[in-house]
């Protein structure tokens, strides 16, 4: 039998615990809006320094009202519509003038509570799941559950980042992040509302 030498081990383990795990690719991180926004300065708010073109919803901004806006220093945006009835239902827009690298065959696993009612525990387990598709701008986009809330609370869904082409040929990267207590068919119709 032969020994491996003490200091390969450590080595092994460290290159097994930064070995990319399906669906986890780089991409723009969605920071919960709300404290994106607690943070945000003046310039932060001004529509000007956005040097991208401007996915938006124009649907939902009939539907729900004038969305917030927020911009950062690199010229990319974070665009927030909110259902005024249910400020918990809502679709956000990130733009970046990044690229990022593609996401991977699978999306994350979600973490599902596991709520037993009867004895009013928790159990939270892993769940594995596929990818679900969107269309936007005319062409596909996928998404997946990102947090599976407590009972009678939206559930989260977020697209992959992916990159768009808009008007006047400039390329940049998006992510939206929809939030809906009518499941994935309604987080996919929030997301095709999206245009240039």
């Amino acid at each position: 039998m032969r020994l491996i030498p003490a200091t390969v081990v450590p080595i092994i383990l460290l290159c097994q615990c930064h070995m990319p795990m399906p669906g986890r690719a780089d991409g723009i991180d969605p920071n919960p809006f709300e404290v994106l926004e607690r943070q945000a300065k003046p310039e932060n708010r001004d529509p000007k320094r956005v040097t991208i073109p401007m996915l938006r919803s124009n649907i939902l901004s009939q539907r729900w009202g004038s969305p917030k806006l927020l911009v950062g220093p690199n010229g990319g945006y974070a665009l927030r519509y909110e259902n005024p009835r249910n400020r918990a239902l809502h679709l956000t827009i990130f733009g970046s003038p990044e690229m990022y690298p593609i996401a991977g065959a699978l999306p994350p696993p979600y973490t599902d509570l596991g709520i037993d009612a009867r004895s009013g525990t928790y159990t939270p387990r892993e769940v594995p799941q596929r990818w679900k598709s969107a269309r936007l701008a005319g062409r596909s986009v996928r998404f997946h559950l990102t947090e599976a809330r407590a009972p009678g609370e939206p559930v989260l869904y977020s697209t992959e980042t992916f990159r768009l082409t808009g008007p006047g040929g400039r390329t940049a990267s998006y992510r939206m992040r929809a939030a809906s207590a009518k499941g994935a068919e309604d987080a996919r119709a929030l997301f095709e509302t999206s245009t240039f």
